[in-house]
């Protein structure tokens, strides 16, 4: 039976009735690697969020995961139990995405959680690549660009490259619809990332869920993933044949 999202609750123990500030981390999860929580621990620091939901997408217009729905939640699951404790304890894994009958797009999303969640405020955690992609961001259902719209309503914090040092100069902190440039992960002052195992700041700036894949299907050592997670997936095989990798659509 599909379920409408004033039906849906977050998934694991998020409670619906609590006043808190939430940043939502959407992502593929194909696979979950050191990334993504490195992404939203640099995202608490700033201590203007309470807690984080990181939700995994389903199949989109404009991508379609190698992973199923089902093993991407399930490697989420497994990081997550190994993730640091200062860390684990503001993380929470949200399958609303998932659950949903078609997949409506991010402002679609933000507009039916603040409706069902009036207590909380909903900000986005992007990487630079999605933020600069967001005014192509539509309804797939309607064809509608919406986000202009999304970038007038939401406050979104972006975590840059280095590199992008001249663009980021056109993107200030003070944007005036609320975009928050967090450090780039490649800059030493981004953070503690001491838990992740002994990646420099230029390597972890460098994960990406498509290195990771590569690396699985040439047989390469890891340290990009939690063992756990590595171990599941090289069991399955999902990333052997080349042919699978992703195409945007």
């Amino acid at each position: 039976m599909s379920k409408n999202l004033s039906q849906v609750k977050p998934y694991a123990d998020a409670k619906s009735n609590i006043q808190e500030r939430i940043g939502l981390l959407g992502a593929a999860f194909d696979p979950p690697h050191f990334g993504h929580f490195l992404l939203a621990q640099i995202a608490l620091q700033t201590g203007e969020l309470d807690q984080i939901w990181m939700m995994p997408s389903p199949e989109r217009w404009d991508k379609s995961p190698i992973g199923s729905s089902q093993q991407r939640l399930s490697w989420l699951h497994q990081a997550m139990k190994v993730c640091p404790p200062h860390l684990k304890k503001s993380l929470v894994i949200s399958d609303i995405e998932l659950q949903l009958p078609a997949y409506r797009g991010t402002y679609w999303l933000l507009s039916q959680l603040r409706r069902t969640h009036p207590q909380a405020t909903f900000s986005l955690i992007l990487g630079w690549d999605s933020f600069v992609s967001i005014p192509q961001w539509r309804d797939p259902t309607t064809g509608t660009l919406n986000g202009n719209e999304l970038l007038t309503t939401t406050r979104i914090y972006v975590t840059p490259r280095a590199a992008d040092a001249a663009a980021i100069s056109e993107h200030p902190s003070a944007h005036p619809n609320g975009v928050v440039m967090l450090p780039a992960l490649d800059d030493p002052a981004a953070g503690d990332i001491g838990w992740l195992e002994g990646l420099t700041h230029n390597q972890a700036a460098a994960l990406s869920s498509s290195l990771v894949r590569s690396a699985l299907r040439k047989q390469e050592p890891l340290r990009f993933l939690f063992t756990d997670v590595e171990n599941e997936i090289r069991q399955s095989g999902v990333y052997d044949l080349p042919s699978v990798e992703p195409k945007n659509k």
